[in-house]
């Protein structure tokens, strides 16, 4: 068995995934380690969705390497996409955004 078998395996992906949100609890920044961790769940979810032919094969690459590309990618949206949404959060007092 070697990392292509282990990194087409679904588990493999949630158990890092719930190792990053458990640590973003102690950190709390959400920058780092929650997207980190949703990103994991997401591949996850995509591996198994292929896996159970849900989802057409061709749409997970063939390489392992390609994999941690999508995995960086997701964690940079995800990341991304919470710096806006805590710019967009609204005092509900003031009616101002919350910095």
């Amino acid at each position: 068995m070697n990392l292509t078998y282990w990194i087409f395996q679904p588990q493999v992906w949630v158990i890092p995934g719930i190792i990053f949100i458990l640590l973003e609890i102690t950190d709390g920044s959400a920058i780092f380690f929650l997207p980190m961790g949703i990103s994991a769940e997401i591949i996850a979810l995509l591996v198994y969705s292929v896996n159970e032919s849900i989802v057409p094969y061709s749409l997970i690459p063939a390489a392992w390497y390609w994999l941690l590309v999508y995995w960086i990618s997701f964690a940079v949206l995800v990341t991304l996409s919470i710096i806006k949404r805590k710019k967009l959060v609204l005092d509900p007092m003031t009616l101002t955004t919350i910095s």
